[in-house]
């Protein structure tokens, strides 16, 4: 499949949870101090159990700390080695704050959520080719039901390995939809005026997927990375599976 035929909406979240920092309240104000140094952010915000760092004119990415969590959001983007570089500038500066060491790491997440286009493919092509291959829909109960059939499919499931667990939601959606309830960051995907930008597909496969593992235990920010940057490749090649397979079957 020729790359110049996708067009891809991407955003990415990294969460990783904690037993609680209690001592978080006496230096908060420093880490902020610091993290803005190391990764150069223009604004803050510190509240009474989180500080938010963000650059208030593209607000593309976020980056949180707080007494239980912490992690990042990386707006349009679905460059999967955009998102483990970013992560690994974020621990790396987390790793400079001398105090800042969460004792057990209870769970840890990367979840990116994509919308895929194939150019002159229609939103009715995807549904067809979403429900012939990827769920099988079966439509022979439906056929005595008054009216025609107007379906908008999606499909979640949840799978559970010996390394992590994963959930998905997938399924063809419009950009209307998308916007309102996926990428809602109205200065990252939104012009002045309201209208959508112009990289948005119209329509496409939805796919969010949630990679991650409870109770990962004592282990070092230089782990949490590795494992990080594991999740986040698993998640991309996931989504790249299911969308060679949908449009694979567009003819």
């Amino acid at each position: 499949m020729a790359k110049q035929e996708l067009t891809t909406l991407g955003k990415n979240i990294f969460e990783f949870r904690y037993d609680p920092i209690v001592s978080f309240y006496d230096w908060k104000g420093a880490l902020a101090e610091h993290l803005i140094q190391e990764l150069g952010f223009d604004g803050f915000r510190v509240a009474n159990n989180r500080i938010d760092l963000i650059n208030p004119d593209t607000q593309d990415f976020l980056v949180f700390v707080g007494m239980q969590n912490a992690g990042l959001s990386v707006e349009n983007n679905d460059d999967v080695e955009i998102l483990k570089d970013k992560i690994s500038k974020f621990l790396d500066a987390l790793q400079k704050f001398e105090k800042f060491k969460p004792k057990r790491i209870v769970r840890l997440g990367v979840r990116p959520t994509f919308l895929r286009h194939k150019r002159n493919i229609s939103l009715s092509q995807i549904k067809d080719s979403f429900e012939n291959n990827i769920i099988k829909l079966n439509k022979t109960p439906y056929e005595k039901f008054e009216g025609d059939v107007l379906i908008d499919v999606g499909l979640p499931l949840n799978f559970k390995g010996d390394k992590f667990n994963y959930n998905i939601t997938q399924g063809p959606m419009e950009q209307g939809q998308a916007l309102a309830q996926f990428f809602t960051n109205k200065i990252a995907y939104r012009e002045k005026s309201g209208e959508p930008k112009s990289f948005i597909p119209k329509h496409g496969l939805f796919f969010d997927i949630d990679v991650f593992k409870y109770e990962l235990g004592d282990i070092s920010l230089g782990e949490v990375k590795n494992v990080a940057h594991e999740f986040a490749q698993v998640a991309k090649d996931k989504f790249e599976i299911i969308s060679n397979e949908l449009f694979t079957k567009i003819q």
